[in-house]
């Protein structure tokens, strides 16, 4: 059965967000300012910018930028067959205190690695670790999103497909940050978009090159093999109007300066994103 478009003619223009990441090793004023300039007024962070000593600092220098903290991003490098889910659980909920103290809604995360589990076997494993967690998260009053990513990132995640994402998430009760560049050639994609979009939170975009065979290793949108500006086009068409987000990271982006490839996508974004 073919999804049905929504209703859009009222202006839905969805909200364009940059993710701070490629200038995650700058003193976060730094990747503010920077953000000045190019003009964009909306931001995705790390939780790792949030944590350490130079927490209160970075929550004073979002608190006085006048921009839009939409995420905090939180990873999840640990096995559903293995240790350090206490540590990985405990940092995702400190981004959650981060994200309800800066006024950001929602802290997106990984599934984390299956190990030598089956897929089925990892899901029930992370619906009892994830449970308090999302429980925390909505005491805080904070969203919480499911990213999917690729399969190289297995150290992090198992569920590398939207129609991943869209099951465990489900079973979660939490929202769906749907990374297009993971997604771009997944089976019937639109059809679980659509199915999906009362639960997506976030989509993400950033372009590759289909030869380049490590990561992290983005593109400006339009610079790479995925056709991104048919896919945000038919995302569009869909109904969404939530946040789209630019990742941009890897060697490409640190030669040509981040601050630049940045703009630039923004640029992108701009003319294609509705």
């Amino acid at each position: 059965m073919q999804h049905t478009p929504q209703n859009t003619d009222v202006d839905r223009r969805s909200t364009l967000s940059v993710c701070l990441a490629a200038t995650a090793d700058r003193p976060l004023g730094e990747s503010l300012a920077m953000l000045h300039r190019i003009g964009a007024d909306h931001f995705g962070l790390l939780a790792a910018t949030m944590a350490g000593p130079g927490r209160d600092a970075s929550v004073d220098a979002i608190r006085s930028s006048g921009l839009r903290p939409e995420f905090i991003a939180g990873g999840c490098r640990a096995m559903h067959d293995g240790d350090g889910w206490e540590r990985v659980l405990s940092s995702l909920e400190r981004a959650v205190d981060a994200a309800a103290e800066i006024g950001a809604p929602t802290v997106s995360f990984t599934s984390g690695g299956s190990g030598r589990l089956t897929w089925e076997e990892a899901a029930d494993m992370a619906v009892d670790r994830f449970g308090p967690l999302v429980e925390y998260a909505r005491a805080r009053g904070i969203g919480l999103a499911l990213e999917n990513t690729m399969s190289i990132r297995s150290a992090m995640s198992f569920t590398h497909s939207v129609a991943d994402i869209a099951a465990l998430g489900r079973r979660l009760g939490v929202g769906l940050m749907v990374d297009l560049c993971s997604a771009w050639q997944e089976r019937d994609l639109m059809q679980t978009i659509g199915d999906n979009l009362d639960s997506i939170r976030i989509v993400q975009i950033g372009d590759r090159h289909v030869d380049a065979t490590s990561v992290p290793n983005r593109r400006v949108p339009g610079e790479g093999s995925i056709p991104l500006d048919r896919m945000v086009s038919e995302v569009g068409a869909l109904g969404y109007s939530g946040l789209v987000d630019l990742e941009l990271l890897g060697p490409a982006i640190d030669a040509e300066g981040a601050e630049s490839a940045m703009g630039r996508g923004l640029e992108w974004m701009r003319k294609y994103v509705q």
